[in-house]
């Protein structure tokens, strides 16, 4: 029987919270983990967990990182896109601008992440990409319009993410 090889997942927005949990349970579960942080972190390590350089904004950092990851573990089995952050306002105050930076985070840094790592698990013939949304993506809260717009969008694309 052939030795089962080690499997190696990149985490979006592991520097906290849910980011930072699952993580922390994917090396506990013997995976070879990768954390993409926008600030690599000084505070306190994560047993068995490498932490990339990647901000999902900038398509760059987003190919920089999987190349990184790629050159280290040689494959890519899961990419869980967790990245994201909130605007809470009333859209008649939000900013365009403001609004573009929300979308630019929670839904660009999604599609470009995927991107960047679908040829790599078409090419292995396996992977598998999870990306975290919120309950606000079908049951919009108030002052809270933008950040639901771009979990709803996650929520209604299609979904050709895994690969077998």
């Amino acid at each position: 029987m052939e030795a089962q090889m080690e499997k190696v997942a990149l985490i979006t927005g592991a520097s906290s919270g849910i980011g930072r949990a699952t993580v922390a349970l994917l090396a506990k579960s013997g995976y070879r983990v990768f954390g993409g942080v926008r600030n690599l972190p000084s505070g306190e390590p994560i047993a068995n967990v490498e932490f990339l350089q990647l901000d999902v904004r900038q398509d760059g950092s987003a190919k920089e990182a999987v190349r990184s990851l790629l050159s280290r573990a040689g494959r890519i089995d899961a990419l869980v896109n967790n990245a994201g952050y909130t605007l809470i306002g009333s859209l008649e105050e939000t900013s365009i601008e403001e609004a573009k930076q929300v979308f630019e985070t929670n839904f660009f840094g999604v599609l470009r992440m995927n991107q960047a790592v679908l040829p790599i698990m078409r090419g292995q013939g396996y992977g598998r990409i999870a990306n975290i949304s919120s309950v606000v993506g079908f049951l919009p809260a108030p002052y809270q319009g933008i950040y639901a717009a771009t979990k709803h969008a996650l929520e209604v694309i299609p979904n050709p993410w895994t690969t077998k």
